[in-house]
């Protein structure tokens, strides 16, 4: 199973590095968020069982391309609305999950629009200063959070973090991934910095990884949370060793708007 995640994992590695690579072609970042948004909202109303309605599916799919492809006036406004409405849905989904039998159409229908809105947030980011940097950063930041507290956890955890929603997942892996993630991107910021690549805002940038890390991890729990509402281990299986989209994007998938929103609003890391 490690081999396979592995083997899948740098599979994964090379399509983002291409992606990164033509990123500012905008076509490219249009279809990369088209993909992604249509294969989650097909996973997600499978595991939920809305598929079969299949009105709901297709207009969703298709109003996910056509976000996709436009730009969307004020954006930022729709993004603060939709983060605040995703942290207080999963939030009720995650605290309730041993009680809830189902998740409600009207409720995937909201999560389905989220998830085009959160991951169009790509497109934002690579839109800043240095873009091609901080949206390198928010893929990273997600990524490494997730390694490091895989393997931490595996090493020496010993308190679960949430056993009803995940149940492998430790404090010690939690806090391990987040030390990893800051300390290792610290260390690029550093040596870029250093290389006069670009100048970093020490500051501001610890600060956005320790909140991006936390983010990532909630939205780990929050994806989870909804497989065992439902009764799924994985959302799919187009990712041998991973799942699908929304099991290997799922942190991801909170980073983004969260990334999107504090460049925005608090300001960017790089002077």
């Amino acid at each position: 199973m490690l081999k396979t995640r592995i083997i899948t994992g740098a599979g994964i590695t090379v399509v983002l590095a291409l992606v990164m690579l033509f990123s500012h072609i905008p076509w490219v970042l249009s279809i990369t968020v088209a993909a992604l948004s249509v294969q989650a909202i097909y996973e997600f109303y499978r595991a939920t069982k809305l598929k079969d309605n299949k009105a709901a599916y297709y207009i969703s799919c298709a109003v996910a391309v056509l976000l996709s492809a436009i730009t969307i006036p004020h954006f930022e406004y729709i993004v603060v609305l939709f983060f605040i409405a995703a942290i207080s849905l999963f939030a009720y989904l995650m605290l309730n999950v041993r009680t809830l039998k189902e998740v409600k159409p009207r409720i995937c229908v909201c999560i389905a629009a989220m998830i085009v809105i959160f991951f169009k947030c790509m497109s934002g980011i690579r839109a800043m200063y240095g873009g091609i940097y901080l949206l390198g950063m928010t893929i990273l930041v997600s990524v490494i959070t997730d390694i490091a507290a895989y393997f931490v956890g595996r090493g020496c955890g010993k308190h679960k973090l949430a056993p009803v929603i995940s149940p492998k997942k430790t404090i010690e892996g939690s806090i391990g991934g987040t030390v990893y993630a800051v300390a290792i991107l610290m260390l690029v910021a550093f040596i870029l910095n250093a290389t006069n690549v670009l100048q970093v805002n020490y500051t501001t940038l610890i600060i956005y990884l320790l909140l991006a890390s936390v983010v990532g991890q909630f939205g780990d729990l929050a994806l989870s949370s909804v497989k065992r509402i439902v009764g799924v281990k994985d959302y799919g299986n187009l990712l041998p060793g991973h799942g699908g989209i929304l099991d290997r994007f799922d942190s991801l998938l909170f980073v983004l708007p969260f990334t999107y929103l504090f460049f925005t609003l608090v300001g960017n890391i790089i002077i």
